[in-house]
């Protein structure tokens, strides 16, 4: 069997600021690709668009990857879908059970926030992409009363889903190995990952609104493009495929 390229090494902490900057600034040094970081605490864990994710010591799966593909930069986005279908993969080897996701990088169980990805960059002088560094945030042992209260209604936990506590070391070498595979495919798989990835977002079919600078554009979402953009209906009926780095949608009536 081959050795593994994602989690050839890796690094344990027990409280960083955010995986994703350590491992960025480690990147920028020239660190190996395939490096894991992995907290037990965030201080200031983030998301998309500058929003933070709690990161609560000893309750989530806080990690980073590293990866130095070989791809334009305008394609990284892409690579965000492909790590959410193998995060779900390596959450349902680990527990029996596959969350699904919506568009483009959260994951989701009982329609509410069980984790999300953090795709982040850096690019060579010559403006050619240098490295990736993947983030990934799972809820995994919170109670309700543990999220804030904002977040109570929207968010979950494995342990929540799952109805019993789960170990952490054996979800996350599920999802080390799941990601492994997955960057093995990347990028000549595409199929198998875009099927799946349509069969596991739950952002189809559902009225959202589509976020950007000028305000909140209501929509339908109809599918997810061969470049993993979502398509959506106005209500005027022109149609648009959305770019991940360009807008956010959310749901009407709840948080998909």
């Amino acid at each position: 069997m081959d050795r593994p390229i994602i989690g050839r090494e890796i690094i344990r902490l027990d409280s960083i600021d955010s995986t994703n900057t350590y491992l960025m600034s480690l990147a920028a040094n020239g660190a190996q690709e395939g490096l894991v970081v992995i907290a037990d605490r965030q201080t200031a864990g983030r998301g998309r668009r500058g929003r933070s994710f709690q990161s609560t010591g000893g309750l989530g799966l806080y990690m980073s990857v590293l990866v130095r593909p070989n791809l334009p930069a305008i394609d990284v986005p892409e690579l965000t879908a492909w790590t959410a279908v193998a995060v779900c993969d390596g959450i349902e080897a680990a527990c029996g059970k596959r969350p699904k996701v919506k568009w483009i990088n959260d994951l989701i169980a009982d329609r509410r926030k069980l984790g999300g990805i953090l795709t982040e960059l850096a690019l060579n002088p010559d403006g050619t992409l240098s490295h990736v560094v993947v983030g990934i945030g799972i809820n995994l042992s919170h109670r309700r009363e543990d999220f804030d209260p904002e977040l109570r209604d929207m968010a979950t936990s494995v342990s929540l889903w799952l109805g019993q506590d789960f170990d952490r070391d054996t979800l996350t070498r599920c999802i080390i190995a799941a990601l492994d595979e997955m960057y093995r495919s990347f990028p000549h798989d595409r199929q198998k990952y875009l099927s799946q990835y349509r069969a596991d977002c739950v952002t189809l079919g559902q009225n959202v609104r589509v976020l950007s600078p000028d305000g909140a554009t209501p929509a339908v979402a109809e599918g997810i493009d061969d470049h993993f953009r979502l398509q959506v209906r106005y209500e005027d009926g022109s149609v648009a495929a959305l770019n991940a780095g360009e807008v956010s949608v959310r749901g009407m009536w709840d948080y998909v």
